[in-house]
C-alpha cells in the first residue's frame, strides 16, 4: 500500500480533507451557476434586445468563450505560481463582473461581461481539480473529482433554474438582472472559507518547498509520497511521450461528451420552450425536473465511480446516452410530454458517469508539475464543444432540424463507448495517484 492510501473501503477522510473537497467543489457550484443562469436569461433577454438566432448563440457562448482563455492561461499559472493563489483570486474575479453583468444595457456590454465571468470560471477549475486530486485517498479519488465536483455543478444549474422561478414571477422582464447578480453570493462566501486552507502538500512538495509541504501534509493527516522531485512543466510536455497519447485521448472524450451533453444542460430551456413549445413558466419549470434527473445522476456516479470500474461505467452512461438521443430524435420533438421525460433520462445518464469520468481521467493520467495545465486544456476543448452546441441548437431548430442534431449527438455517445474500449489506460480506479500518472513507479 503506498504512501497515505487507505484499503479500499477503510479509512475515512480526515475532516480537513473532507472541508476541503467540499469547499473547492463549491467552485463548480458557482460554475453551474452561472453559466447555466444563461440559459434561462435567454427567455428574458430574446424579446428584450431582439434577438436573432445567431445572437442567442453568441451570447449563450461568451462565458465559455472566456473560461476557454481562463483555462488556457491560468491551467498554466497554476502548476507555476500554486493551487491556493489562483482558486482564492479567481473568485474575486468572478464577484466582481458578476455583478457588472447585472447592470449592463446593451448586448455587446453583455458579452463581455459574460466572457469575464468566463475567465473566472476557467481560472477554477484546472486549479480546483488537480487539487482535489492531489489530497484525495485512491479509494474516493473518483468520488470526489468526478462525483462531488459534477453534483455541486448540478446543483448551480439547478439553483439558477429555482431562483428564476420567484425571481421571473415578481421582476418580470428585468429578472434576468438579478440572476446574474445573484451569483456573486455564494462566490464571495466560498471565498472566505477558501483563505483558510492550506496549498497542496504535492505541489509544494514539486516545488522544493518541504517544510511548507510537511505542515500541510500533517494538516491533512497525510503521509509523505514516496517520492515528488522538483520538477517545472510546460506545455509542450503534453504533446510529446510519454503524455501526448493521454492528452489526445483525453481531449478526444471531453470534446465528444461535452459537443452531445450541452443540449440536456444550457440547451435545456431553449430546447423546451422552442422544440417543445412550452410556456415561459413551463419550460422553467421543467427545466428544473431536468436538472433534478441531472443529481440524481451525479448521486448515483458518487456511488459508483470507484466501485464497478472507470470504463464499465463509462460504456453504461455513453451507451444509454446514444440510445436516448435517437428516441428524442425520432419520437419525441412533436411530444412535449415525451420530450420533457427523455431529456430527463438523457440528462441522468450523462451525469452518470461521463461528466464525471472526464474530469477524473484529464486529472489523475498526468503527473503534478502538468495536472493544471492537462485539465486547462482538456477543458478547454469541452468549452470550445459547448460553444459550438450553444450555437448549433437555436441554428437546427430555425434551419436543418433538431431531430437531425440530435442523431449526430447519438454518434458522439456511441464513439465515445468505442475510444474508451480500445484505450485500457483509462482503468484507474484504486491505484495510487503516482502509478496511474506516472509520476513515480509502483512499489
Amino acid at each position: 500500500m503506498r504512501s497515505n492510501d487507505p484499503p479500499h473501503g477503510g479509512e475515512r477522510m480526515t475532516t480537513l480533507q473532507r472541508r476541503a473537497s467540499v469547499l473547492v467543489a463549491m467552485g463548480e457550484f458557482i460554475d453551474g451557476y452561472d453559466l447555466l443562469v444563461m440559459g434561462t436569461a435567454i427567455i428574458y433577454l430574446r424579446p428584450q434586445f431582439h434577438l436573432s438566432p445567431e445572437a442567442v448563440g453568441l451570447l449563450g457562448g461568451a462565458a465559455f468563450f472566456g473560461s476557454i482563455f481562463g483555462l488556457l492561461v491560468f491551467g498554466d499559472l497554476t502548476d507555476r505560481l500554486g493551487r491556493r493563489s489562483i482558486f482564492v483570486a479567481n473568485l474575486l474575479f468572478f464577484v466582481v463582473f458578476s455583478i457588472a453583468s447585472a447592470f449592463i444595457t446593451n448586448t455587446t456590454e453583455l458579452f463581455i461581461t459574460r466572457f469575464l465571468v468566463g475567465v473566472g470560471v476557467g481560472m477554477d477549475i484546472p486549479t480546483s481539480t488537480a487539487y482535489l486530486a492531489e489530497i484525495s485517498p485512491s479509494h474516493r479519488r473518483g468520488a470526489v473529482i468526478g462525483g462531488l465536483t459534477q453534483f455541486t455543478w448540478v446543483l448551480g444549474a439547478l439553483t439558477s433554474t429555482l431562483v428564476a422561478l420567484p425571481l421571473g414571477w415578481f421582476l418580470g422582464a428585468d429578472a434576468w438582472r438579478w440572476m446574474f447578480g445573484l451569483a456573486a453570493l455564494p462566490a464571495f462566501l466560498v471565498l472566505l472559507g477558501r483563505r483558510m486552507l492550506p496549498e497542496s502538500p504535492r505541489w509544494l512538495l514539486n516545488h522544493g518547498r518541504p517544510e511548507e509541504a510537511q505542515a500541510a501534509l500533517a494538516a491533512f493527516g497525510m503521509q509523505a509520497p514516496v517520492r515528488v522531485g522538483v520538477r517545472r512543466g510546460t506545455w509542450g510536455e503534453l504533446f510529446v511521450a510519454p503524455y501526448a497519447t493521454r492528452s489526445f485521448w483525453c481531449c478526444v472524450l471531453f470534446f465528444l461528451n461535452c459537443l452531445s451533453g450541452t443540449v440536456a444542460t444550457i440547451g435545456t430551456p431553449f430546447v423546451l420552450r422552442y422544440v417543445g413549445g412550452l410556456s415561459v413558466n413551463a419550460t422553467v419549470i421543467f427545466s428544473a425536473f431536468v436538472w433534478c434527473a441531472s443529481i440524481a445522476g451525479t448521486l448515483s456516479c458518487i456511488q459508483l465511480i470507484d466501485r464497478i470500474g472507470r470504463r464499465r461505467l463509462a460504456y453504461i452512461s455513453s451507451i444509454a446516452g446514444g440510445v436516448l438521443a435517437l428516441c428524442i430524435a425520432f419520437f419525441a420533438t412533436t411530444n412535449p410530454v415525451l420530450l420533457v421525460i427523455s431529456f430527463m433520462l438523457f440528462s441522468y445518464s450523462g451525469w452518470l458517469g461521463l461528466a464525471g469520468l472526464c474530469w477524473v481521467w484529464s486529472s489523475e493520467l498526468f503527473p503534478t508539475h502538468l495536472r493544471g495545465r492537462s485539465q486547462g486544456l482538456c477543458n478547454s476543448l469541452c468549452r470550445l464543444a459547448i460553444c459550438i452546441t450553444i450555437f448549433l441548437v437555436p441554428v437546427a431548430q430555425a434551419g436543418f432540424g433538431f431531430a437531425k442534431l440530435i442523431v449526430f449527438f447519438a454518434a458522439c455517445k456511441f464513439l465515445i463507448a468505442l475510444v474508451v474500449w480500445r484505450q485500457p489506460m483509462f482503468a484507474t480506479e484504486n491505484l495510487h495517484i503516482d502509478e496511474v500518472s506516472g509520476e513515480t513507479a509502483p512499489t
